[in-house]
This record gives C-alpha cells, structure tokens and sequence, in this order.
C-alpha cells in the first residue's frame, strides 16, 4: 500500500481504515479532528442505524443509514436535515467503532448506549430543524456574552 492510496483501495486491502474525522455532519455523535473513526469493510449489505462511509463525486462521507431499500440505501448525517440516496456501489465501508477524544472506545456495532442513541437520534429526525436551529441560536447567544465579557 502506498501513501497515495485511497480510502477504497486501503479498505479492499486491508479490510480496515483508520483516521481522524474531518467535518461536523455527525456531530453530536463524533466531532471534528477529535475523533478516531475505525472504519471495516462490510460483510453484507447495510441495516438501518449502520454509519455508512460512501464516496460521491471523490469525496467520503461518513452518514447514518436510515432507510435501507433493494436498490439503494437513504442516508443523512446526524448534524444535517437532507437526505441523500446511496447505492451500494458507492459505499466502502461502515463504522465499526471510533475513540472519543483519543481515549474511550465506542463500539458501533454491538454497544447498546451506541444503539439506543441512534433510534432516538434517527427518531428525532422529524424535529431535528428546531433541535438545531436551538443548539446554533444558543451557540451564537453564547459567542455574543462572550464577547461582552
């Protein structure tokens, strides 16, 4: 393997793809340049709640699966409110686990809180614009009486 590998081919080599995260699309779950994604090569097709990583256009995107259908999966981030539709040539791997700040292991796959978390967060889909716009206006209000001090 070569340093100009990419992700794909270190995955079809290897089985297994480690790096830290770049984007906020799966915040509150894991965070940007935090987190350690353990990445795995899928053994069958994806489920529902699985964290899918897939290529588009040469670009990875690690996003939840929320629907799973014959023909393609719908997928969307945990911090974003659209819907993408996936095919499964354009997936490379699932979440197998990730270290949150370099030191606690979550495991994806078998954790129970990890499982429980992603019905409710998938189930919260629906409100998820007020869930969001609420973090974002606290966030700003937080910034602003920052500023103030």
């Amino acid at each position: 393997m070569n340093e100009n590998s990419s992700v794909r081919e270190i995955l079809e080599e290897t089985g297994k793809y480690t790096s830290f995260t770049a984007g906020r699309s799966m915040w509150p779950l894991i965070h940007h340049q935090k987190d350690n994604i353990i990445v795995i090569k899928p053994k069958e097709r994806l489920k529902k709640y699985d964290i899918a990583l897939y290529e588009d256009n040469g670009k990875y995107i690690l996003h939840r699966v929320i629907e799973v259908h014959p023909d393609h999966y719908i997928i969307i981030g945990d911090n974003c409110l659209r819907k993408e539709y996936v095919t499964d040539d354009m997936i490379c791997g699932v979440l197998a686990g990730f270290y949150k700040n370099g030191k606690h292991y979550i495991d994806c796959q078998n954790g129970t809180l990890q499982k429980i978390y992603s019905r409710i967060w998938t189930g919260l889909y629906p409100i998820r614009p007020a869930l969001l716009f609420m973090e974002r206006a606290a966030a700003k209000i937080k910034r602003v009486l920052k500023g103030n001090n």
